[in-house]
């Protein structure tokens, strides 16, 4: 059978505290002794009434736990009743009346002291396995985002991902285990205080039943507002985040068009949904409370009056309607904590449900085969290749060609044809939508991923490096890299003088996204990492189409250093780049349209001639 919604997240959820359970079941140890230690308080109520209003040295008639008489109740239980009573007893009537105050506040204390230390231990491994269950989550989410498809991110704001990461995984910190010990908790001092008041007086206990469903279904109805409420509240907070990621980002563009002033303004608007949000949440959360309290209340007034007849009536002793009161009065607290631990577990679930669904994505690896490939001898090839985004507009349709071992290809066309489509395919960021890849007569659909992109090196037009030390970004991925071969990568791409300059050389840290170099500089870094792995098969896209001309022949220099010896396959807009190609290949509007050398095509009246003439007069 399936569960529902709320209980496949909240087990989900637990299910991460697994590795733990040691520490779950101290903590629940613990906090049941807090909820006992605290009945126990509540207890010495009538004790200390006796101490200071009775003056002989035996208890009056009617003193007894349970002032109403018929009730059966089981052995065990009336024996627990005796041995409590006759404790209270030897504490309050044994002595006079000032060694059974001293030995009463004696009691009280030790008890107060060990109700703490319980209490201290029980919040500190609260405090432990909430953390320990969000460095889970939060581990498992960015390590599936490291497996999931160029596809996926393709539909999603970077911002909306960066906020499941932070703040709906923080959101869920008290939904399993503070809301686990709490239920133990405030649940156990509940039923304290019920079975204390039960025994007192049954009749006053069916009055206090009354309001029972009312809360109930209170309770229920804010459950339903609170998780809608919250999920819209932390939608608006992955709104904000989206538009800081891209503002932060994306800071010399909005400079550079003074669009500060519209920035801000965007950003106050989504400031404000949010503020209005979150305002309708808490409105709703924290209406339960007060509620729950009012009603408890109510209870009180008709208990103060009932139980006043009673004791007028001589039919229950006044310390024992002073507990009783007392006991009703403390399970609002309790009551008061769950009701609130509901509001808290409504957010958390909205926010697990949130994260659970990037969880729940088919990953790169869930999609592969197990087949190994490990070396690249005889050809690719792209065999009725067709491709859309998944909005049934093909982006390349029925695309065949081959590349042999050891030749350059060059895949060329207007801008929008399809061409960095084609890369993608190859080491499978993309799917075909039908037809199929294979290296040496292998499907590329059926092989692990790590092992086909081991075979690959890619420089792209636009290079990323991370916000770490140049030798870092050159290094990247390979553990213990010596120097020496890290500096020979280096000078083969033509980076080695500019890298010795840096202020801490190879150490130089190149900020994000390496804004500290200029694009001629990390291309040539990114041409040093490619250099650095040795790949067999080589994709460049666009490698040099944004760069200035004295940038483009230290960096074209590079490229073809990097080439020599390897399967190179090309995606080029400068046409100049790739008058050396084998082969040609002219792609527009997703389809192969010419194919063959440079000489051939710009003998042919076609694309490739028409493009290379632009080029020219440009």
């Amino acid at each position: 059978m399936r569960l529902p919604r709320v209980n496949r997240t909240y087990v989900r959820l637990l299910a991460y505290l697994a590795p733990f359970w040691k520490r779950v079941v101290l903590l629940l140890i613990t906090s049941a002794i807090f909820a006992a230690l605290s009945g126990v308080q509540l207890g010495l109520i009538p004790p200390f009434l006796h101490i200071l209003f009775e003056r002989g040295d035996k208890p009056a008639a009617g003193q007894s736990v349970s002032a109403e008489h018929g009730i059966a109740l089981p052995a065990a239980v009336e024996q627990a009743k005796n041995g409590i009573v006759t404790l209270a007893k030897g504490l309050v009537y044994r002595g006079s009346p000032i060694e059974r105050l001293e030995r009463f506040c004696v009691v009280f204390f030790v008890l107060m002291l060990i109700k703490n230390v319980f209490a201290y231990v029980s919040t500190f491994q609260t405090i432990n396995l909430e953390q320990a269950l969000l460095y889970r989550v939060r581990n498992d989410l960015y390590g599936k985002m490291q497996v999931l498809p160029l596809s996926f991110f393709d539909r999603e704001k970077t911002g909306h991902l960066i906020s499941r990461i932070t703040n709906d995984v923080t959101n869920l910190r008290g939904v399993v285990v503070g809301s686990l010990a709490s239920l133990v908790q405030n649940g156990l001092m509940a039923i304290i205080a019920m079975v204390i008041v039960f025994f007192i007086s049954w009749k006053l206990s069916l009055l206090t039943l009354v309001l029972v469903p009312a809360n109930v279904l209170l309770i229920g109805f804010i459950s339903r507002k609170l998780r809608k409420g919250s999920r819209r509240a932390q939608e608006r907070m992955a709104d904000m985040t989206a538009v800081l990621q891209e503002t932060i980002s994306g800071v010399r563009v909005v400079k550079a068009f003074g669009m500060e002033e519209f920035e801000k303004r965007k950003f106050n608007f989504l400031n404000l949904k949010y503020f209005r949000e979150y305002l309708k949440m808490r409105r709703v959360a924290e209406f339960a409370s007060p509620t729950s309290e009012t009603l408890g209340m109510l209870a009180s007034v008709v208990i103060l009056w009932y139980g006043g007849k009673l004791v007028l009536g001589e039919n229950l002793d006044p310390a024992n309607l002073m507990l009783f009161i007392g006991a009703m009065l403390w399970v609002i607290a309790p009551i008061k904590n769950l009701s609130k631990l509901n509001s808290l577990i409504q957010e958390g679930l909205a926010s697990g449900d949130r994260v659970f669904q990037v969880l729940d994505v088919a990953s790169e690896r869930e999609e592969t085969g197990s087949a190994e490939i490990k070396d690249f001898r005889d050809e690719i090839v792209y065999e009725n290749v067709t491709f859309s985004y998944g909005n049934n507009i093909d982006v390349l349709s029925d695309v065949s060609f081959r590349i042999r071992h050891g030749e350059m290809v060059a895949i060329v066309g207007p801008s929008g044809a399809g061409k960095s489509t084609v890369a993608d395919l190859l080491p499978r960021f993309y799917r075909p939508t039908s037809g199929r890849i294979l290296i040496d007569g292998v499907d590329i659909a059926g092989v692990t991923i790590k092992s086909l992109r081991s075979l690959m090196g890619i420089v792209t037009q636009e290079t990323i490096l991370f916000n770490d030390t140049i030798f870092n970004n050159i290094a990247y991925g390979m553990e213990d890299c010596p120097e020496e071969a890290v500096v020979r990568a280096a000078k083969a791409a033509n980076a080695h003088e500019f890298i010795v300059a840096a202020p801490q050389g190879y150490q130089t840290v190149i900020g994000d996204r390496g804004t500290q170099l200029s694009g001629g500089q990390r291309q040539r870094i990114a041409i040093a990492r490619a250099l650095l792995k040795n790949p067999q098969i080589l994709i460049l896209d666009e490698a040099t189409s944004s760069l200035d001309i004295e940038s483009e022949a230290l960096v074209q220099e590079a490229i073809d250093r990097l080439m020599k010896g390897r399967t190179n396959f090309v995606i080029a807009h400068r046409l100049s780049t790739i008058r050396n190609a084998d082969r040609i290949i002219v792609i527009e509007d997703g389809r192969i349209r010419q194919t063959g050398t440079h000489e051939e095509l710009i003998r042919e009246e076609g694309i490739y001639r028409k493009l290379y003439h632009l080029q020219i007069r440009a």
